[in-house]
């Protein structure tokens, strides 16, 4: 009976090391998913307000473009048209 008691303490101490070794083992990769899964959860929140900001942002750089090229690209002929249009 003593022996099987020894046995069962030995077996349990043997455990308990071996889940403290696999825990800081695992501690690096625990505390990785935990980063992982807050950072998806900000994503996710927040994500809608960063497209919107990214669309307002491409529109306006869309637009500077098209502003800028069209004050370069403008003919003077046809401003002259535009003018006579004008006095008529």
């Amino acid at each position: 009976m003593t022996v099987a008691q020894q046995n069962t303490a030995s077996l349990t101490i043997g455990l308990n090391n071996s889940q403290n070794i696999n825990q800081s083992l695992w501690q690096p990769v625990l505390i990785g998913t935990a980063f992982f899964q807050r950072l998806w959860w900000h994503s996710k929140s927040y994500g809608i307000v960063f497209k919107i900001m990214f669309l307002t942002l491409m529109s306006l750089v869309f637009l500077s473009i098209h502003w800028s090229y069209r004050k370069l690209l403008i003919f003077p002929a046809l401003q002259n048209e535009l003018d006579l249009e004008s006095h008529q």
